[in-house]
């Protein structure tokens, strides 16, 4: 694929998982997606090391419940809008949570919950702030 046109109208796109972006730069281009690759170190954020720990602690070596081919299943089965809008931690950390999900660590209900949870504290917060 040589030119936008080409990207925007190629069949392949929906045939193919969302994680398989090979040959699609023009693609990714074509609807806003940077694909460039800094060669920078960058420090973690507190939340990408928070991401990271919990990934260790899930995956620790024999007591564990996931493992990178786990990850990897997990992170293949996003949708195409989804694996392109999330960064590289928010696909971790959506994995971890659907592995968790599927092993019974703790339910969908449970999730969503928690995430609800955190949604209200962090606007409770924003606006202890803004007052």
């Amino acid at each position: 694929m040589t030119d936008d046109k080409q990207a925007k109208s190629h069949t392949h796109v929906e045939t193919r998982g969302a994680h398989d972006l090979g040959g699609f730069l023009n693609h990714l281009l074509a609807h806003g997606i940077d694909a460039r690759i800094s060669r920078e170190e960058m420090p973690k954020t507190p939340y990408e090391e928070r991401a990271d720990a919990m990934l260790l602690l899930l995956s620790n070596a024999g007591k564990g419940f996931l493992n990178i081919h786990a990850m990897r299943r997990a992170s293949e089965q996003f949708t195409h809008e989804d694996y392109l809008k999330l960064s590289y931690y928010d696909r971790w950390l959506k994995a971890m949570a659907a592995l968790c999900i599927e092993t019974g660590v703790f339910s969908d209900h449970e999730w969503q919950a928690k995430k609800q949870q955190v949604i209200l504290q962090n606007k409770a917060a924003q606006k202890r702030i803004s007052d």
